[in-house]
């Protein structure tokens, strides 16, 4: 009798144990952190290693747009709105033509 009473206090506590767990949300980040203070230092006429430096490497390199790199970055975070933001750097000749945000 204590025994079946053991088993059945453990089974409970297990079951309770795990149902606790499975409502655990995992958060996603995705892509390259954008900080409105590194796009701030972003200026015209800098050299692609300058930008890489600062921003690291574009998440996205078009074969077909070589002057054109594109930051994105994504999160969603359990309980909370997804957010996203994204920086789309153009270059000519080299350096830094155009910033869109």
């Amino acid at each position: 009798m204590k025994k079946s009473l053991l088993l059945l206090f453990f089974l409970v506590a297990g079951i309770s144990l795990l149902s606790s767990c499975s409502h655990y949300k995992m958060d996603i980040q995705q892509g390259n952190v954008v900080e409105q203070e590194t796009i701030q230092q972003l200026k015209r006429g800098m050299s692609r290693q300058q930008v890489q430096s600062l921003l690291g490497t574009a998440l996205m390199q078009d074969d077909f747009h070589s002057n054109r790199w594109d930051y994105i970055f994504y999160l969603k975070e359990a309980g909370k709105k997804p957010q996203s933001k994204s920086v789309t750097i153009i270059f000519n000749g080299g350096v830094v033509q155009k910033i869109i945000q």
